[in-house]
């Protein structure tokens, strides 16, 4: 079986000019945050998004964006709660 790259993967999908696609990437957001981990959300995607938002703002990104900050959130409160590192 093949490793994924999650991020990788959900950089190719919200490069897409295909609506659709865009709007299951957000859906699977979570997921891929999860795979990453909150350090890489921060180094890694943060960043990304950030430099879509400054090429050309739209309605998906900023959905995107709300959802991951919200995550990463709601995932350090969690991690400080029970002690982990997620």
């Amino acid at each position: 079986m093949e490793d994924i790259d999650a991020l990788a993967l959900l950089k190719e999908e919200l490069e897409t000019e295909e609506v659709h696609l865009k709007v299951n990437a957000i859906h699977r957001l979570k997921t891929v945050i999860m795979c990453i981990g909150v350090d890489d959300t921060i180094k890694k995607l943060i960043p990304y998004l950030e430099s879509k938002n400054q090429s050309r703002l739209n309605h998906v990104q900023v959905s995107l964006r709300r959802k991951m900050m919200k995550f990463c959130s709601l995932s350090r409160k969690s991690s400080a709660r029970f002690g982990k590192n997620l």
